[in-house]
């Protein structure tokens, strides 16, 4: 019986290395066109894996081909899609590099913001707790960042409306980040920098309710400091 298991692990594995040569061979051997479709394909049928591997052929194999700046857009959705974060930023900056006078840029732009939002809603910063808002909050600037030049540079962009939501998103957590802080200071009697803190958000974030909730704690930090 030990045998007989034995023998088809090994068989499996065998089976697993030839579906790997030939999926390799495939991708070395099959035209820029070929690879074009096939990774098209593969990214309208969710399959991300399979759709990176083919545009990943496309933009190597293939520099400077006609398919250059479609796969790379491609290759930003499907990175983004497939919650490899780090590639999709890696794919972006590439691709603004090589086409500074492409029409899609804003596209590009509008995928960093949405990325960094990403990596921050995965981004969990312990010391305050778990709440959304007491997260890193470095991505959540780069991203309002990206927004904000997307809406500056393409104001006509079909993007700019959703920026515009979600820069406003973004700044409400930022505040609310803001005064957890100031919470965390006001228990333990730091009254100085409590104030110093909501006298900050008055600054940064003059509109977002979290200001308008850390008002009392700049009033009795004041009552007590004096």
């Amino acid at each position: 019986m030990r045998k007989m298991k034995s023998f088809a692990v090994a068989a499996l594995a065998a089976l697993a290395v030839v579906g790997c040569s030939s999926n390799n061979k495939e991708v070395e051997q099959a035209s820029v066109n070929e690879l074009y479709n096939k990774g098209s394909s593969a990214l309208q049928e969710g399959s991300f894996t399979d759709s990176i591997r083919y545009l990943n052929a496309v933009t190597t194999r293939f520099p400077g081909s006609t398919y250059q700046e479609q796969a790379m857009l491609d290759l930003i959705y499907a990175n983004y899609k497939a919650q490899d974060y780090t590639a999709t930023l890696m794919t972006i900056d590439s691709y603004l590099n090589q086409f500074p006078q492409s029409p899609n840029r804003d596209y590009a732009v509008y995928m960093a913001g949405l990325t960094n939002l990403a990596t921050a809603d995965n981004a969990i910063q312990d010391f305050f707790g778990i709440d959304r808002s007491t997260r890193e909050n470095t991505s959540l600037k780069t991203a309002f960042s990206n927004f904000q030049s997307l809406v500056r540079a393409f104001p006509q962009s079909p993007y700019s409306q959703d920026a515009l939501a979600r820069m406003a998103y973004i700044k409400d957590m930022l505040a609310r980040h803001e005064l957890d802080i100031a919470k965390f200071y006001y228990k333990r009697d730091a009254y100085v920098a409590t104030a110093n803190r909501v006298v900050g958000m008055l600054q940064l974030y003059p509109d977002a309710k979290a200001t308008y909730d850390a008002l009392p704690l700049m009033r009795d930090s004041y009552e007590k400091w004096a």
